[in-house]
């Protein structure tokens, strides 16, 4: 019984048949939690204090696509659910913070682009590393100062891997008018 109910909702949905757009950005947020969760979660490189994955690169596209408040809010559930089950609990507060202030920038330029990749997007990869390298390191002097400097590394990986994976995902989703079909 529940899943014909389901089947049929979800039907509705994919025709466009509710046309209550914030249900429509709830169910995006929630598919690009789980996105980025499962990208952080099972997707990624064990590090000294931590692990390296390109979940980062899923908050840029979806700060891009959903704006805010919705992405920041896909992004802090994702990574922070990530950390919180994955085993590093302790930086899950720092991880919400962290990825929240990853996302702002993308958010204010995707309101007022047509398209993912632009000059600037790809640019604003750079403070987002920035801040993510950053982040952690401040953490990490928080946490345990001992990883504060092993981490930079791992971290300046994951930022730069972030940062290419978006460009690429960015111009194939631009390829395939992302934009225009998730209107």
């Amino acid at each position: 019984m529940w899943s014909v109910l389901v089947y049929t909702m979800l039907n509705k949905f994919a025709r466009g048949d509710f046309v209550n757009s914030k249900l429509k950005q709830i169910v995006y947020t929630a598919v690009f939690a789980a996105m980025i969760f499962v990208l952080s979660m099972f997707l990624h490189i064990p590090a000294p204090s931590g692990y390296v994955h390109l979940g980062d690169s899923l908050i840029y596209i979806c700060a891009m696509l959903l704006g805010s408040p919705w992405a920041l809010l896909a992004g802090a559930l994702g990574e922070g659910l990530a950390d919180a089950v994955g085993g590093f609990a302790i930086y899950a507060p720092a991880t919400v913070i962290i990825k929240v202030l990853v996302a702002l920038p993308f958010t204010i330029v995707g309101k007022r682009s047509d398209k993912l990749f632009t000059p600037i997007s790809a640019l604003l990869t750079l403070p987002a590393g920035l801040i993510t390298v950053g982040g952690y390191f401040i953490a990490d002097l928080i946490i345990d100062k001992s990883y504060a400097v092993v981490d930079l590394p791992g971290n300046a990986v994951q930022a730069a891997a972030s940062a290419v994976v978006f460009i690429i995902l960015a111009a194939a989703l631009d390829r395939a008018k992302i934009k225009d079909r998730l209107k």
